[in-house]
């Protein structure tokens, strides 16, 4: 498919050689590679519009850029490079061409687009493991969880591909929405809604709305949502959409007498899960806590949707793990187990792995690293506090670093106001084999340092 046939859809213009897709597209300049496309944003501090020159000189195939900032001598200085014009923000122009292509890909069969306020990522990489063995499988990688994020995957995606699987994030309204225009998924997922982002959303009911956004796909054949969830499930009835699979503890995919364990250096999850086919089976994962079987489940869903038989998918599941950040174990060399999820924090997502820390059978000390958690608004102070008063019931050692805990009644005893203070105290503690060290926060207090630090 060559980039001039999409551009008359997509409503821009191109300058320049006419290279075919997929491509490759970076939105940072410094991770462009020579044969790799660049597009320059707008970003909040810096304009990427600047960097066009050095991507070029590095031998970049390809410039998405806004038609007033082109420059003529561009295309003859630079022959080997494709200039996309957009007529308004790059963003827009580039999922125009996303948009595109994706109507494209003759052999596409599903398109798959999870959402939620916990677990989104994990059910995303659980539903990769199930499917990529039977199906030509594109998948979003990384955190590429935003407009340009689902159009750069897009775009990259092999010819001949016959499932894309997206994640779509959102910290505003609207936000899905148009990922939806562009990019509209046939099945789409829900895997929770819980308070998150609560600054932008306000209340539950906001969120509620915003992860609704990816239910209105005009290719909608299917929603996969929590079966647990009471207020998603009601909104789900009153859209009367053409079919809905639940997971959970309720619904057409279950999972049943559920238990956690603590052996030697990780958790283990012990379940009899039941999938789309009504057939059951035993699971025994290495998973961070009992929450990780409602990403598993909506895994699940989707695969059963897409035909795999209970036997099919039960084949697969041990490629189902924790990732970085997101409830991998890593030893130190003392023998302590650190619990790596420093990528991200909600309440819910808090809760649960406090959850897991108090209810398996650690044989050693419970060492709590708790970030912040950051875009509460209003109900930061009282979320905060409530992680508070149950992190003093499961800790045996608890450390609290972040702005937002300077607010919560008693907490100052705990609290540390750099990371390499934080480091130093638990080192001072001397961690050792059969302790389990949680490290927990939002992205922004990278955590990831005190675990890197942890491990040696």
């Amino acid at each position: 498919m060559r980039l001039s046939r999409l551009a008359s859809q997509a409503g821009v213009t191109v300058k320049g050689t006419d290279p075919e897709l997929p491509l490759v597209i970076r939105v940072d300049s410094r991770e462009t590679q020579k044969g790799e496309g660049f597009v320059a944003l707008h970003g909040t501090k810096v304009d990427g519009h600047r960097f066009i020159p050095d991507v070029l000189a590095k031998g970049a195939s390809l410039i998405v850029c806004e038609a007033a900032a082109y420059q003529e001598e561009w295309s003859s200085l630079y022959p080997q490079c494709a200039f996309v014009l957009t007529p308004e923000r790059c963003e827009f122009g580039l999922a125009s061409l996303a948009s595109a292509y994706l109507r494209s890909l003759e052999h596409l069969r599903e398109t798959i687009a999870i959402t939620g306020s916990v677990g989104k990522t994990s059910a995303k990489n659980d539903t990769k493991a199930l499917l990529e063995d039977y199906f030509k499988l594109h998948v979003a990688g990384g955190n590429y969880n935003t407009l340009i994020g689902c159009a750069v995957t897009v775009l990259a995606a092999p010819t001949d591909t016959e499932v894309m699987l997206l994640e779509m994030g959102a910290n505003h309204r609207g936000e899905i929405a148009a990922m939806v225009s562009y990019l509209p998924p046939t099945i789409a997922a829900i895997t929770e809604v819980a308070p998150a982002h609560l600054e932008s959303f306000a209340s539950l009911e906001g969120v509620l709305q915003a992860k609704s956004e990816i239910l209105a796909s005009k290719n909608l054949r299917c929603a996969v949502i929590n079966g647990d969830n009471e207020m998603l499930c009601t909104r789900a009835e009153e859209l009367g959409l053409p079919e809905v699979i639940r997971f959970g503890r309720r619904g057409e995919v279950l999972f049943a007498r559920e238990r956690l364990s603590w052996e030697k250096d990780h958790f283990t999850v012990r379940a009899i899960l039941t999938g789309l086919d009504g057939l059951s089976f035993n699971l025994s994962l290495p998973l961070a806590g009992v929450h990780q079987l409602y990403p598993l489940c909506c895994a699940i869903a989707i695969a059963g949707r897409l035909g795999l038989s209970s036997r099919e998918i039960a084949a697969s599941l041990p490629k189902c793990r924790n990732s970085a950040g997101r409830g991998e174990v890593r030893l130190s060399e003392s023998g302590a187990a650190i619990l790596d999820e420093c990528y991200n924090a909600s309440p819910a997502a808090v809760k649960a792995s406090l959850a897991a820390m108090d209810s398996a059978d650690i044989p050693g000390r419970r060492f709590l690293i708790l970030g912040e958690m950051l875009e509460l608004g209003t109900a930061s102070v009282s979320e905060h506090g409530r992680i508070f008063e149950r992190a003093l019931q499961v800790s045996d050692l608890l450390y609290l670093f972040g702005e937002e805990w300077k607010n919560v009644e008693g907490a100052a005893d705990y609290y540390y106001d750099s990371i390499d203070a934080l480091i130093e105290a638990v080192d001072r503690t001397r961690p050792g084999e059969g302790d389990v060290i949680l490290v927990k926060g939002s992205r922004g207090n990278h955590l990831e340092r005190v675990v890197k630090a942890l491990e040696l």
